[in-house]
């Protein structure tokens, strides 16, 4: 009896096994007073014909369930829903209350821009970020590609946008030999037009700097320049975007959080901006420096990202 009540707590394809096996065996199997076994032709057809097809419904039995584990490990996202999350050549895209939020892998400078699309860029909260000349950069690869030989003009132009928007600044020590005016972290100036060229461009302020403590970037920050982002797309109406992960760079945010950050940033903005203070669609450009290394984030994240943030949509 015990052995039963083992057998029967066990999967449904390993009862359909065992009892395959032996209505299989035992029309076809006699054994003696003495426990010798000795085999013949089955004396009845039905039984085999039973434990044949309870076989085949323990391998079928036991292929789906490997089947379906491997959809859990590959792309069940426990708690939240998968299917929000469509994929299409590489892509990966969730809709947030109308904008839809699409994944890339690639390089900011390099990405093809929809016309009238704005392109995003991370700067620190003095808007004369000295990366616009270092190609390692995002600001500075797209800056040195797109205005090309033309950086410290892009900058001087950058500082005096934020002058017109946001006046003198506060005076901060931002090294030890050097001040500066600081407009804030988290804020965010967007030039329709800069160095005469048709792309709009916006800069976030996503770092810090004071003397003695260098960069610093904070998940914060991308929330309120999200939050300023898209009021400034509100009023130019401009319905498109693409950025690179913003702080990951030398604000040192590590880079998967850094996404995950971003993500939930304009989920937020897209989902309780007031009005029409939305783009249709926001590209997320995943730093991949060429067709043979890694993307800087995760498939699984990306896709575990765009589920929270598109499951209630």
């Amino acid at each position: 009896m015990d052995v039963l009540k083992t057998l029967f707590k066990q999967p449904y394809w390993v009862i359909a096994l065992v009892f395959g096996v032996f209505l299989v065996v035992f029309p076809s199997t006699t054994v003696d007073k003495d426990y010798h076994w000795a085999t013949h032709a089955p004396t009845t057809l039905l039984p085999v014909v039973i434990g044949i097809a309870l076989l085949l419904l323990s391998v079928a039995a036991f292929g789906f369930t490997l089947i379906s584990k491997h959809k859990v490990t590959s792309n069940d996202l426990s708690g939240i829903d998968a299917e929000r999350v469509s994929e299409c050549d590489g892509a990966f895209c969730t809709n947030v209350n109308g904008c839809e939020i699409h994944v890339v892998n690639g390089r900011i400078e390099e990405y093809q821009y929809a016309k009238g699309a704005a392109v995003v860029l991370p700067c620190n909260e003095y808007f004369d970020d000295r990366c616009a000349g270092d190609t390692r950069s995002a600001l500075g690869a797209f800056v040195n590609r797109a205005f090309e030989g033309q950086a410290t003009a892009f900058v001087e132009l950058v500082r005096q946008e934020c002058r017109k928007k946001f006046g003198a600044g506060c005076e901060q020590q931002k090294t030890d030999m050097e001040l500066a005016p600081s407009f804030g972290a988290g804020r965010c100036v967007l030039i329709l037009k800069p160095l005469g060229r048709a792309m709009p461009v916006a800069l976030v302020s996503t770092t810090t700097q004071r003397a003695g403590q260098g960069l610093a970037a904070r998940i914060s920050y991308l929330f309120d320049g999200m939050r300023e982002l898209f009021c400034h797309l509100a009023d130019e109406r401009i319905n498109e975007v693409a950025m690179p992960i913003l702080g990951s760079g030398h604000g040192q945010i590590d880079t998967p959080l850094a996404f995950v950050g971003l993500v939930l940033a304009i989920a937020e903005a897209a989902r309780y901006g007031q009005g029409g203070q939305r783009p249709k669609r926001v590209t997320i450009i995943v730093f991949k420096k060429d067709t043979h290394t890694l993307p800087q984030v995760d498939p699984v994240v990306i896709r575990r990202a765009l589920a929270l943030v598109g499951s209630k949509n």
